[in-house]
């Protein structure tokens, strides 16, 4: 459900921009507008799991995904569907905090690295249908049909996990939600994104450096708060675990990759290479059509091997797919774009369900719920990051071959200079190969799994 709403989305971003007549800094609120609440609420929602019962906090969340994806699909104002989206998001992230601690609460005793890995299958299913379905809505009925298809299915998937799931919780006596720390954590996540964005619009100024500033003091209370409450929301006694904190920084900076490629990527196919939603549609699963054959050997190959062989690799897999997508040009074919999809896509199945199982193999069984968490956290912090780290790099660059001002003209008009385009893609991708990079090494210095847990 989060893959095709978030996928099927991302291919109408060029065709909503043009509706409401947006430019891409701009529009780029609708992705980062659902990634940022999800920051916000997902420690909170897991710990409200533990607290009620993470089958309760699942299945209401998938009834609130359908009535958020409902009213964005109505609305009428920009504005109205951005409010729309954080409803949406809400939702999601009740559905996100919960779903992977059930799943390790259910096979903690063996084969969680296989269970995870078909809970990433199953999420990039729902990437290739996303994508696929989402560009032949935006085709034929239109992009609101993008939010419209994504209800029927959220409320039976709500019904399905009320019927068939356990309930299943954490420690409830010490759970509480720890409201002063979600609100530091948002402001932090809110503060670096907006910075990025004034950066991308005017460069480095007064106005970016004290958002930043900001974001450094919301973290310093974040840290504080943190360290003084008896059940805090984000515990740093995880972070003396090596192999947690490695693979949480890992996951940040690969998700980074993927988030900023998967917003430019459809603006490059439909802006440079003349490609229809739906051909970009069909041309993206190929991205998920790897992940979903091979991430369930990934998770059992976790199970045998560990995850530091398997996430470095899975990280170099990662960068090389970023340069691929740097010599894209005019002349560049959708084959040619598809063979560096499926790069990243082999990737991520190197990476992503090893990566998980060394996190939840790290903590003892009370930790779950914090660590699924903060997973998901890092890997939303990531996305909203990535969103704006794609927007920033290519915005910059084409100011700095000639483009004027801060507005981007609609894709529709890149044809009278695509050059200028062309190589502000390609330098963003050299960037974000750079950033890619780093998970490389944190993933080669996560050290060994042993069996010791933090209890």
């Amino acid at each position: 459900m989060s893959a095709v709403d978030s996928r099927s989305v991302t291919i109408a971003l060029p065709t909503i921009s043009l509706h409401f007549g947006l430019s891409l800094d701009v529009v780029q609120w609708i992705p980062l507008a659902y990634q940022l609440t999800i920051v916000g609420l997902v420690l909170s929602m897991a710990r409200l799991g533990d607290m009620l019962g993470r089958k309760k906090v699942y299945a209401v969340g998938f009834l609130l995904l359908a009535v958020g994806s409902t009213a964005c699909g109505l609305s009428e104002y920009f504005w109205l569907l951005i409010l729309c989206r954080i409803v949406e998001a809400a939702g999601g992230a009740m559905v996100l905090a919960n779903g992977r601690s059930i799943a390790s609460t259910l096979y903690a005793a063996e084969g969680r690295g296989r269970a995870l890995g078909m809970m990433s299958m199953a999420f990039h299913v729902g990437y290739i249908a996303g994508p696929s379905v989402g560009g032949l809505l935006v085709d034929t009925l239109g992009w609101r049909w993008t939010f419209f298809m994504i209800s029927p299915l959220a409320l039976m998937a709500g019904y399905m996990s009320w019927k068939i799931l356990p309930e299943s919780a954490g420690d409830k006596g010490e759970a509480t939600i720890d409201p002063v720390g979600m609100f530091s954590l948002l402001l932090v996540a809110i503060s670096v994104i907006l910075g990025l964005q004034q950066v991308a619009k005017s460069g480095f100024g007064s106005l970016p450096m004290i958002l930043f500033l900001f974001a450094g003091l919301c973290f310093w209370l974040l840290l504080r708060v943190e360290a003084r409450v008896s059940a805090p929301l984000l515990d740093l006694s995880l972070f003396k675990i090596r192999m947690l904190t490695a693979a949480v920084l890992s996951h940040f900076f690969v998700v980074i990759t993927h988030a900023s490629t998967f917003f430019l990527l459809p603006f490059f196919l439909q802006g440079i290479l003349h490609i229809s939603p739906t051909r970009v549609g069909l041309t993206m699963i190929f991205f998920s059509l790897v992940i979903v054959c091979l991430a369930p050997i990934g998770g059992w190959l976790a199970d045998k091997l560990g995850s530091r062989l398997l996430c470095t690799v899975g990280a170099v897999l990662t960068v090389l797919s970023m340069l691929g997508f740097a010599y894209l040009d005019g002349a560049s074919t959708q084959s040619t774009v598809m063979f560096s999809l499926m790069l990243l896509g082999l990737g991520w199945s190197c990476f992503q369900s090893p990566n998980l199982s060394g996190m939840f193999n790290a903590v003892g069984p009370r930790h779950i719920g914090s660590v699924s968490g903060l997973s998901l956290t890092s890997a939303n912090v990531g996305n909203a990051m990535g969103v704006a780290v794609g927007s920033l790099l290519f915005l910059r660059w084409l100011n700095y071959y000639g483009l004027e001002g801060a507005v981007v003209p609609p894709y529709t008009e890149w044809g009278a200079n695509p050059e200028m385009f062309i190589k502000s893609f390609q330098n963003a991708w050299l960037v974000i190969a750079a950033l890619g990079s780093v998970a490389i090494v944190t993933s080669a210095m996560r050290g060994r799994e042993t069996k010791k847990k933090l209890e």
